[in-house]
């Protein structure tokens, strides 16, 4: 068993990786592919996330280093809350893995709950597993009117 795990979608993106299940859940939102009920159940673990994760400072300029972050296997009380996320990509048939590793990466960052790494392999991206163009990435509007609507 490995001392970090990753939940990932089943297609590649722009860092020649897996796309985390946040990205993915992020894709079918933009393709307008989620429901209300969707949004509103994702705009409430994102947040979360945000209230309880650190946010890796590769983030801040949009990721140019092309880490990704992976949970310590210690992490259970933050990967149990990916539930949410990884129900709706079940409920929109987009495959997804958890993946475990000893040595996903030479680490950048680093807390409690997660690590940032440089990915050893980097893949050609592929395709989205859906038909349509993305929408504006206008999540964080929409996570604010979901939450000031007090769903």
């Amino acid at each position: 068993m490995g001392a970090f795990q990753r939940f990932h979608a089943g297609y590649v993106g722009r860092t020649g990786v897996a796309v985390g299940v946040f990205v993915a859940v992020d894709h079918l939102r933009r393709a307008g592919k989620l429901s209300e009920q969707e949004i509103v159940l994702y705009a409430m673990t994102d947040v979360w996330f945000q209230e309880n994760l650190p946010n890796p400072p590769f983030y801040d300029d949009g990721n140019s280093i092309g880490a990704v972050t992976w949970f310590r296997d210690t992490s259970d009380s933050m990967t149990g809350r990916l539930q949410p996320l990884l129900s709706i990509l079940d409920s929109n048939d987009v495959t997804w893995q958890r993946s475990v590793s000893d040595d996903p990466g030479r680490i950048v960052y680093e807390d409690q709950w997660q690590i940032g790494v440089i990915p050893p392999v980097r893949m050609p991206m592929t395709q989205l597993s859906y038909a349509g163009p993305l929408g504006a990435d206008n999540w964080s509007e929409v996570r604010n009117q979901v939450l000031s609507s007090n769903l």
